[in-house]
């Protein structure tokens, strides 16, 4: 044996793929070697420093000679190929797989760039999915899908590799194999990634590519046949490692250094013991991973789309405007030159699904996150008083918060406290049952109302007590107020709003095989039997297998046939307008990031200066104020009688508004901002699920139990992305 095969058993003895011979029947595990080995000698040769170009290529092309040979039933040469010959005939391997193994290591010959993903998709699909479509030959496989199954499964192994290599790659090899158009896109320069800990751009660009490895993981996994399972036992414990190591590198904080992240030998055996037990059970029932059309790129689609993505589809979402976020974003105004968000829409610690949206897109830190409840107050007259939760456990917290909120006496406090007993122990309202009855008929003192329950029910519901529906306030509350302490911290974005998904959104999914296409309005919905297909605009199909609308209701509805019940149940769905106007002022004008109207028909005001550029700030002010459900009588109002009367109105808690003087008003309304969150809304709130097989609904109007907020929208998308799977069980 030569030195250089003997290094290549030495070194497989060592490795991942060793570990996961053991599973192997004698026979098996002699040809993997052998395979193995052979794998190891080509990508030593590749990467041995101290030998020329010249001649590793050299050396290349003896293999490739060899595997000639062996092809056509001829001795080949080295020792090595000798022993290769028989695993071939034997198992009935692919020559043309070994051959790409080859020309895969040979990329590694002299350091090159990779343009884009689809190059690099080339070189990992030679240095492991062919690898891979190996194995299975020796591994006894059968299933025609199980070709698809190695291939995702050597991008998961290689792209998780290349991450955990990179410093290393840099370094030693003058190497980089991550795509060029990336790179850019995150502002990554090659010689950044010797020390990347100290370039936070780094750590972006990694976790586009952990992203882009968890798909292929995923898809791996919904490609795995059942009747193979026990015969891909080998490849499956080969995956725990891999996938254990990139979760490693995320919780790391993708703080990567030459010193690779490795899996201890213990974690190895726990990791390979919990695949055997996995055997054991009936394999879940999964979706092909194949490519999904989501119509709308506001935090529904995109929470479906980010989701579906992860778990290993290729999807297209198609949004009519040119930014995302549908309603939850910003708009650039041109007189002032500032981008303004649409709405004001404040984010809860509880809004778990839209965090996780953000933490998919890696966009969370651009959110100003706060440890808990802090909310100003202010009276007519400038009389502040605060609710902030106390840094104790959940329920102390929001009981020291009311002791201590000034806007309450002592039996509105108790009050509040006995309600607060009721949710967490009682019933739930009834559902055909109001705000205003369900705090009336627990004794909600009037104090109460004015300073909790009604600014809490306009901001969460977009409507009156009057009208709003208990059950919808009663989930909210659960989860808010008299959740956990972090539950009810208050986040805002630092960002206009539609930042908050860009440009991630679009480099997220076309890194996964999919894309986000601006300006695609959805034209038609063909309904054929049990399925639909659709078009854009401009009579372009859209070629998908599955089909979310995550529209609005009213849009939704457009789609549809107009005698199908959905249609009809979606007629039963009212709009709640909301009133923002956005004020630059030559002064500041309260001292709070944002503030609650007591006893005003506008309810909400904040300060967004941090949204003015550097050079701005300390000269010119920004504020934004909010008026919930508003009705049809301000909406039909005049933008410069609305403006009268909001600066009238600040003028009643603010004394500096009399001498401000206001540089840009914008009055935005928006008639349609949310559903009208009334008792007899919810029967017509719809699943994720329709009649047809292949098309599924999200929107903060479907039913998730939660007014229209965002977090709803986000936790629909999670389920239209589910009900995908649902649709074949």
């Amino acid at each position: 044996m030569s030195s250089g095969d003997q290094h290549a058993v030495e070194a497989r003895r060592q490795s991942n793929l060793a570990f996961s011979f053991f599973w192997l029947n004698p026979e098996q595990r002699a040809a993997m070697s052998v395979f193995y080995d052979f794998c190891r000698v080509v990508d030593d040769i590749a990467d041995d420093i101290n030998t020329p170009t010249e001649a590793k290529a050299a050396a290349l092309n003896a293999w490739r000679a060899d595997l000639d040979a062996i092809a056509g039933g001829q001795a080949p040469k080295q020792p090595l190929a000798q022993e290769l010959a028989p695993v071939v005939a034997r198992f009935g391997v692919s020559v043309q797989n070994l051959h790409d193994i080859v020309n895969g290591v040979a990329h590694d010959l002299e350091p090159r760039e990779y343009a884009n993903f689809e190059e690099l998709r080339q070189y990992c699909y030679g240095v492991a999915s062919a690898v891979g479509l190996v194995s299975i030959r020796i591994f006894g496989c059968r299933n025609p899908r199980c070709p698809e199954f190695a291939e995702a499964l050597g991008y998961a192994l290689q792209l998780t590799n290349i991450l955990r290599d990179v410093v290393e790659d840099k370094r030693t090899y003058g190497r980089v194999y991550l795509p060029r158009d990336e790179m850019a896109a995150f502002g990554v320069t090659p010689e950044q990634l010797a020390l990347p800990t100290a370039h936070p751009a780094c750590a972006r660009l990694f976790h586009l590519q952990y992203f882009r490895a968890k798909h292929y993981f995923n898809k791996a996994r919904r490609l795995l046949p059942a009747e193979d399972r026990k015969n891909l036992q080998a490849a499956l414990i080969m995956a725990a490692f891999y996938e254990d190591i990139l979760e490693k590198i995320n919780r790391s904080g993708f703080q990567l250094t030459e010193q690779r992240v490795r899996v201890s030998k213990f974690r190895k055996v726990k990791l390979a013991v919990s695949v055997w037990l996995d055997l054991k059970k009936p394999l879940p029932k999964l979706a092909q991973p194949n490519r999904v059309a989501v119509f709308g790129a506001g935090v529904a689609g995109l929470s479906a789309a980010m989701m579906l993505a992860e778990q290993g589809f290729a999807v297209d979402v198609y949004e009519a405007k040119n930014f995302p976020g549908g309603r939850a974003s910003s708009l650039r105004d041109a007189p002032s030159g500032l981008t303004l968000d649409n709405g004001q829409h404040i984010v809860m610690g509880c809004y778990h699904a839209f965090l996780r949206l953000l933490g998919r897109l890696n966009t969370r830190d651009r959110l100003a996150e706060s440890a808990g409840l802090d909310v100003a107050y202010v009276a007519p007259g400038g009389k502040w008083s605060k609710l902030a939760a106390a840094n104790l456990p959940a329920p102390f917290h929001l009981l020291a918060g009311l002791l201590s909120f000034s806007a309450l006496n002592f039996s509105d406090r108790t009050a509040i406290m006995k309600l607060g007993v009721s949710l967490q122990y009682g019933l739930p309202p009834s559902e055909n049952e109001t705000v205003a009855t369900w705090l009336q008929r627990h004794g909600q003192s009037k104090g109460a109302v004015r300073a909790l329950w009604e600014p809490f029910c306009l901001a969460a519901l977009n409507e009156p007590l009057a009208t709003a529906s208990a059950r919808l306030l009663w989930e909210t509350l659960r989860r808010s107020l008299f959740g956990a302490k972090s539950d009810s911290a208050i986040f805002f974005s630092r960002v206009g709003l539609s930042d908050l998904f860009r440009p991630e959104a679009e480099i997220y999914l076309r890194a996964t095989g999919g894309s986000l296409r601006y300006g695609a309005q959805i034209g038609d919905l063909q309904i054929e039997g049990e399925k639909v297909r659709a078009e854009t605009s401009r009579g372009e199909p859209i070629k998908a297998d599955y089909y979310i609308s995550a529209l609005p209701w009213a849009a939704t509805r457009s789609l549809l046939p107009t005698d199908s019940p959905l249609a009809t149940q979606l007629t039963k769905i009212q709009p709640a307008g909301i009133l923002n106007i956005h004020l630059l002022s030559d002064r500041k004008l309260f001292d709070a990031p944002f503030a609650g109207l007591l006893d005003s028909p506008f309810h909400w005001v904040f300060d967004r200066t941090d949204h003015l550029p550097l050079e701005r700030r300390g000269k010119e002010f920004l504020y934004a104020v909010t008026m919930s459900a508003a009705g049809e009588e301000w909406l039909a109002r005049k933008s410069e009688d609305i403006l009268t009367a909001v600066k009238a109105e600040l003028t009643r808690y603010f004394p500096t508004v009399r001498e401000a003087k206001f540089l840009r008003e914008l009055v935005i309304k928006t008639k349609d901002a949310t559903f009208a969150a009334r008792p007899d809304a919810e029967p017509a709130r719809p699943g994720p699920h329709t009649p047809w097989k292949n098309f599924f609904l999200a929107g903060d109007w479907t039913a998730t139990g939660l007014p229209a907020t965002l977090e709803g929208a986000a936790l629909s998308g999670e389920a239209a992305a589910k009900a995908i799977d649902e649709a074949i069980r």
